[in-house]
């Protein structure tokens, strides 16, 4: 029985030192590297307890037992720690210090075990045929040890279940399950150790071995960072953008929680919303939901050069959009826009006055319309300079917009010539009124103003009604125009003060 059980620990052994190199092979993450930590540990117990199985006195089976607990008082707590990194939960970071220093003290109580009896006491040795039989009674330290091993196997334990029982992945519930079988089968182990059957050997020693193979498989074999996990190494779960991995046969594998607020049906029809993402990429569109604009971007999900699926991002684009847009806006404005006035220009009487006398049109109003000239800009341009000139025709400005009525929009069509037109609800008094005003305000305005010359204007105000015939709009334009020039005509010549 012996050689049998020396040989199982060898073959444990050389098991744990081929799977710590694999791992190491492929040490990229947290996970692997708890993982890393967890095998290492029970290499180190298993090696340590191979040398008290092969111990021939006192000396050396403390001295092997000492470097098996280097291993041993790490192995359950860098599991929890494996657990708690692959479910994604947060367990306390002074918890797990005040865990760590737990296990490190137990340890200090080890090596000085033969100076005091708080781990062992009344300690002896002899041997029950070939196997070394180490005679103690267990102390106070050692109880707390055991217990917060249970204590780390019952977290670990109740951190997967509900992780189990939580997720919907397919792929991340075998993954789970294989860990789970893992912890099942070091607890039977356990149990089976405390029953004593074979009172020299430690089973617990198997157990831990194939306890790690299973968690080796559901990481290395299974590969479980599967379609979901590979997704969480491109992007974190609470990005602003929404992430959406599917695996190579289409199903939804993966789906963060601002992908799930995007789109609520996603568990429920998932296919309906990787369709609508994938039309969207084929012609080049963008999506609109809630008032916010999303570029959706595929890439194809590869880990070591093998394809896992795809990857869907939906990039809030909305700032761009606006930006553009009101840059758009703001280019066109001042592509519309006389800056010295404030009035549109030219083109913008092309663009705005059809949309304006199209509006009046529709609402059944009459159509006021005034084309304007500023008198004396030639007699201000040669005798007080183009400085000047600018300063009237930006003072006369200021006159025109406080005779605007709502709904009015004025232009600069020209150096010294304006265009006003506007809806109105009758046409009785209305030329009468507006020459009463413009010429109200154009004495108020002189007479505040401190320049060697006059604002002056001359202006052919005209209301009709509107029938929609082609090239009324032109028509109307040019009558006023004319009694512009009528009253140019009439008015007193340009006089300096």
């Amino acid at each position: 029985m012996y050689e049998i059980l020396l040989a199982v620990q060898y073959a444990g052994i050389i098991g744990l030192f081929i799977e710590c190199w694999l791992i190491l092979k492929n040490l990229k993450d947290t996970l692997r590297a708890y993982l890393f930590l967890a095998c290492t540990a029970t290499l180190i117990n298993n090696l340590g307890y191979l040398l008290e199985m092969k111990a021939a006195d006192m000396e050396a089976y403390i001295t092997a037992l000492q470097l098996s607990y280097a291993g041993r008082v790490w192995i359950c707590f860098a599991l929890l720690l494996f657990v708690n990194e692959l479910c994604g939960l947060k367990i306390p970071r002074l918890l797990l210090r005040f865990f760590a220093l737990v296990q490190t003290g137990v340890y200090v109580f080890v090596l000085t075990l033969k100076h005091h009896s708080l781990y062992y006491s009344d300690m002896d040795f002899a041997f029950s045929g070939q196997f070394p039989v180490f005679i103690h009674k267990n102390g106070i330290v050692h109880t707390i040890f055991f217990l917060t091993q249970a204590v780390y196997i019952i977290l670990g334990m109740t951190i997967l279940l509900s992780s189990f029982f939580k997720t919907h992945k397919k792929a991340v519930k075998i993954r789970l399950f294989t860990v789970i079988l893992a912890f099942i089968i070091q607890i039977s182990f356990f149990i089976i150790q405390a029953l004593n059957p074979l009172g020299t050997y430690d089973l617990t020693m198997p157990g831990f071995v194939i306890g790690m193979v299973f968690m080796f498989v559901s990481i290395i074999k299974y590969n479980l960072l599967g379609t979901g996990d590979i997704a969480r190494e491109f992007m974190v779960d609470r990005l602003s953008e929404g992430v959406i991995a599917i695996d190579n046969e289409g199903d939804i594998q993966y789906f963060n929680e601002p992908a799930k607020e995007l789109y609520p049906q996603i568990a429920s029809d998932p296919q309906t919303v990787i369709d609508a993402v994938k039309e969207a990429i084929v012609h080049g569109e963008t999506i609109t939901i809630n008032d916010r604009i999303y570029t959706p971007e595929e890439n194809d999900l590869l880990y070591n050069n093998e394809s896992f699926g795809k990857l869907y991002v939906l990039i809030d684009s909305t700032e761009h959009f606006n930006r553009f847009d009101n840059e758009k806006s703001q280019l066109k404005k001042e592509l519309l826009t006389d800056p010295l006035t404030g009035f549109y220009n030219r083109k913008g009487m092309v663009y705005y006055s059809e949309k304006e006398y199209l509006e009046i049109l529709n609402s059944k109003k009459k159509l006021f319309l005034c084309v304007a000239d500023m008198n004396g800009l030639k007699y201000i341009n040669d005798n007080f300079g183009h400085e000047q000139g600018d300063r009237a025709i930006s003072e006369l400005a200021k006159i025109i917009r406080l005779s605007l009525s709502d709904g009015d929009i004025a232009f600069r069509t020209g150096g010294d010539e304006f265009l006003i037109m506007g809806p109105r609800d009758t046409d009785e008094n209305v030329i009468l009124d507006y020459k009463v005003q413009i010429e109200n305000l154009l004495s108020e305005h002189n007479k505040n103003l401190d320049l060697p010359y006059s604002i002056d204007m001359s202006y052919g105000p005209v209301v009709a009604d509107l029938f929609g015939e082609e090239g009324e709009l032109d028509r109307l334009i040019k009558l006023s125009d004319r009694k512009m020039y009528d009253m140019k005509k009439s008015r007193d010549r340009y006089k300096r003060r």
